[in-house]
Order: structure tokens, then sequence, then C-alpha cells
């Protein structure tokens, strides 16, 4: 068994693909095995995954038909060997202690979960999605959601999970659809014995205007399956008594542009609608009622 398990679904990739393993292949942790799942992709990038494991044995290569993030990480769990799991997604990358310092966090504090800071990258500037600034245990139901940032910050690709874990819960990912990895770790954190948040190392997100959620923004399939996604999200919280749903949990924002510059924004939540001038300044609201 080798220590962690790093599976990522890969789908025309090419222009990124590169830089995403080498920042895999090139962690602290050596004793690692990277689980490239290519979804069917049009490009080159099936070639790409191929030339890594000819060069490396911790690079194994499994292919499908086009059929989307779910199944992909699906297989790429069934084939893993790791103590720990985690996933990547195929444009992004980590710094070099990322996973180092997560596992560590997990073994010393026992978490069935460690969660890393994140750090959104766009051409122009940086962001951080999540900075966490001490290593914290919480085990808790509600505390646990909270730090790990559920509903709103559903990212599967910030953690490091336990394999034990995933074996307990028979947990799977939704396959077929959109938005698969909020059910899946909304179901993780909430059911973990603890979690542990880790800081001063980084997730690089990085916001690809032609990564598979930002070409499909549009498409009815995608909004459909976000309310799905919500919905299933909203049944589990009511479901286990937490709370932070009403806060949390956008169901929709909207942007109002002119020449480029954002006049207005909403973000619509379950009860209530707020509107800002120029995307920052809160003007006024409206509330609905059952």
């Amino acid at each position: 068994m080798v220590k962690l398990s790093i599976v990522v679904p890969v789908y025309n990739a090419e222009k990124f693909l590169v830089k995403c393993v080498n920042s895999l292949l090139g962690q602290n942790v050596k004793d690692i095995e990277v689980i490239l799942v290519n979804d069917g992709s049009k490009d080159n990038s099936l070639e790409i995954c191929n030339e890594f494991a000819k060069k490396d044995s911790r690079v194994k290569v499994f292919s499908q038909e086009n059929s989307g993030q779910g199944k992909a990480r699906n297989v790429g769990m069934d084939a893993a060997n790791g103590e720990f799991i985690t996933f990547m997604d195929s444009d992004d990358w980590v710094d070099i202690d990322y996973y180092e310092k997560l596992i560590d966090a997990a073994v010393r504090n026992d978490a069935d979960i460690a969660c890393g800071s994140i750090l959104r990258v766009r051409k122009e500037y940086k962001k951080f999605r999540i900075n966490y600034k001490e290593e914290k245990v919480y085990t808790k139901p509600q505390e646990k959601v909270d730090a790990a940032r559920v509903p709103d910050m559903c990212y599967v690709w910030n953690k490091v999970y336990r394999r034990s874990l995933f074996e307990r819960l028979n947990l799977r990912f939704v396959e077929g659809m959109f938005f698969e990895d909020v059910d899946f770790v909304t179901r993780a954190v909430y059911f973990s014995n603890k979690i542990v948040t880790v800081p001063g190392t980084y997730y690089n997100y990085w916001t690809n205007g032609n990564s598979t959620v930002k070409t499909m923004r549009k498409s009815d399939k995608k909004r459909s399956d976000s309310l799905r996604s919500k919905a299933m999200v909203l049944d589990f919280f009511r479901e286990h008594n937490l709370t932070s749903r009403p806060k949390n949990l956008i169901r929709r924002k909207t942007c109002m542009k002119f020449l480029g510059i954002t006049i207005l924004k909403s973000y619509e939540w379950d009860s209530k609608t707020v509107y800002y001038l120029f995307g920052v300044f809160p003007i006024f609201e409206t509330l609905s009622y059952a």
C-alpha cells in the first residue's frame, strides 16, 4: 500500500496537464501513485498521460468513453491503493509540500480528513478562496461542516481523505451530473471522525474559461444539476439538523455589466436576494416566504 493515491480526471487538458502532473511527481511525499483517468479526450491528453506513465512507474493511466468527472473519479478510487486518497483537476497544481503537510496533520491528529487552503489563480490576479491560518481539529458535526466551508465551497480536491472513510461509508460520486462533488464532500465531512485544517500551503485553482464547468455555464443540463446538487445538500442539512444552510447556500448569482464593468450583482438564497452596487456595496434585499 502506498501512502497517497491522487486521482486526476483528464478531459481535453493538453495545455495544462504537464504542469499539473509535474507538480504531483515533484511532491515532497514520494510514496504516491498518480491515477490519470482519461475521460474520452479528443486532443493529445491521452498521449501525454501515456508518456508520463512510461517515464515514471508511479503514474497509472485509465481510459473511458466521455462520461464525466463523477465516473472518472469513481474509476480512480476503485484503482487506488493508497492509505490516503485525494483528487485533483487536470488544470490545477499544488505547492511542493502540500500533501506532505496535509498527511502529516491527519496522522498526528488521527483525522479522517485534512483540509488545505485554496488559491484561485487567473491571468490577471490571484485570490484566496480558502486560507486557513492555523492547524485546528474539529469533531462536532456543525463545526466540521463550517470549518470545511460546506456547502458554499464543496471542493473535493483541497482535502486528503483516509481510504478507510470511503470504505466505511461506501462513498461514491454521483455519475452523469455536474457538481458531483457537492454531495460527496458534504457526506465525507459530516461522517468523518474529525477534520483538521492545515495552514501554510496551497492548492492552486486555475480559473480556466475553457474548463468543463465554464463551457457548460449556460446549458440547461448544468443549471438543472446545480439545483439538484443544492437540493441534495438542503435535504441532508435538514435531516441532520445542520444550521448553516440559510446563510451559506447560494442558489443563484446574477451579474449585470456595462462596458465590461460590473454595475449590479445579486446573490439569491432560499429566503432572500441581496443586490450589490458595483458588485461590492449592498443596496437592498428582497425576502421570500413560504
